[in-house]
């Protein structure tokens, strides 16, 4: 249920875990009790799938986690993406909001 994949940058960086789980409409990501269904409804749809992706860094001088959300429009054939600076389980409204904020300032 829990993939991981290793991810090389290139040269000279240690390789970077990544977490990636892909959520059928209408279910909720077992991370998190309210994110998938404010990401719908913020939308204002409930028939879009979301791929969640969690990169965090394995290097002690690069301590990032960053949780990429792709809200995916099947009839549409689009893809929406969400960026959040933090761990899946610890994203909060305050961070949703301010991850549509910045789409719409693009």
């Amino acid at each position: 249920m829990k993939p991981f994949v290793e991810v090389t940058t290139g040269p000279g960086h240690v390789a970077h875990s990544e977490y990636s789980y892909e959520l059928a409409p209408g279910a909720e990501f077992a991370f998190h009790p309210w994110l998938a269904s404010k990401i719908r409804e913020k939308i204002g749809r409930e028939d879009l799938w979301l791929k969640v992706r969690e990169i965090s860094c394995d290097e002690v001088s690069c301590p990032v986690t960053e949780t990429q959300i792709d809200v995916i429009d099947q009839s549409a054939n689009s893809v929406l993406l969400l960026r959040f600076g933090r761990k899946k389980e610890q994203i909060n409204k305050l961070d949703l909001q301010l991850a549509f904020d910045r789409k719409k300032n693009l």
